[in-house]
């Protein structure tokens, strides 16, 4: 073995782990580095650390991602059940995290031509894909009828008392496509509060880095195609503050007649992604946004999605059905060494 090899080898498989999409792994360094997991906000949430005090920095972050889950969970009285119990009625005040993610979540909505949409959740649900669902084929006019439930202009937010309203009787909020990106960021700033210089938050489709690595080259992260379990296609290398989100349907889906239906749906239309897609990494400097383009660029087509990424000079890739590769203007991916 190498020098170089042995100083470091850090892969993560953006599909076919027990994480979701990323799987980790390192030779021995001269730091070992902390690693802790939770299983939390549906999956197992893994920070790596190499600094002194991680162990109490780490614990701060599991704690701060506790406290957004709480406020967004499936708990009775969590803001999400309030809001849709309130559902037709008068604004609710809402905690701050709950603020800033259906904040986030409907400048999105208008940027993305309204492919991100917190109120899909109706037909999420109809489509059998609510929480730990596996799917089911709806009646067509059953989509129909939920439909009305569904639309970011139907989501009232009201800055000034920081109170939300869901216009509809019937509405229900999901936010399974930003959650979990926007406590992937939270956990970093308590990470680098607590003096942490090197570390890894991967919450399975989401990840977030500080620093760049132990030695210094960044973090590398192996693109696996999700019709070729793996098997990868590149590496892509992050650096400190970069942040990663990927939507992949080969993890929650059923086929009925030869057509694969995903759990990501267009809320415009009321039926899963298109088979067009089945694999979106995006690489952003915040992890909330990664997590929302990823579920949008799914449902948009690929001229929009290319133009999109320009516009905002973000970096990514994409996989079609056909198994080809694309990525935006100068991000390429490196070999797998």
């Amino acid at each position: 073995m190498t020098k170089t090899t042995q100083k470091m080898i850090f892969g993560i498989i953006l599909t076919g782990s027990m994480l979701g999409f990323f799987w980790m792994a390192w030779s021995r360094i001269a730091n070992e580095p902390l690693v802790r997991s939770r299983l939390m906000m549906g999956t197992i949430i893994e920070i790596t650390a190499y600094d002194r005090g991680a162990e109490a920095a780490i614990t701060a972050a599991f704690a701060r991602m506790q406290q957004i889950e709480a406020a967004i969970g499936r708990q009775e009285f969590s803001d999400l059940n309030r809001l849709a119990a309130q559902a037709g009625g008068r604004p609710l005040k809402v905690g701050d995290d709950t603020w800033q993610i259906l904040s986030l979540a409907a400048e999105y909505w208008q940027k993305t031509d309204g492919a991100f949409d917190v109120t899909v959740n109706p037909l999420l649900e109809l489509w059998g894909f609510g929480y730990d669902g596996e799917g089911n084929f709806p009646e067509p006019a059953a989509i129909q009828a939920a439909l009305p439930k569904v639309g970011g202009n139907k989501l009232l937010l009201f800055p000034e008392k920081r109170e939300i309203q869901l216009v509809k009787p019937g509405m229900s909020l999901t936010v399974g496509g930003i959650a979990k990106g926007y406590a992937v960021e939270e956990a970093a700033k308590v990470l680098k509060r607590n003096g942490i210089k090197n570390a890894m938050i991967n919450g399975g489709s989401s990840i977030k880095v500080i620093g760049d690595g132990p030695g210094g080259r960044g973090w590398r992260i192996g693109v696996e195609n999700p019709r070729e379990a793996g098997r990868l296609v590149g590496v892509i290398v992050l650096h400190s503050g970069d942040a990663m989100g990927t939507s992949a349907d080969n993890k929650r889906f059923f086929i009925r007649d030869s057509h694969r239906y995903s759990h990501i749906i267009d809320p415009r239309t009321g039926w899963p992604a298109p088979e067009k897609m089945t694999l979106v990494t995006v690489v952003t400097r915040n992890a909330a946004t990664a997590d929302i383009l990823t579920k949008a660029l799914f449902l948009n087509d690929l001229n929009w999605s290319m133009r999109f990424l320009e516009q905002e000079n973000l970096k990514a890739v994409l996989i079609d059905t056909q198994g080809k590769i694309h990525t935006t203007p100068g991000f390429q991916l490196l070999r797998q060494s």
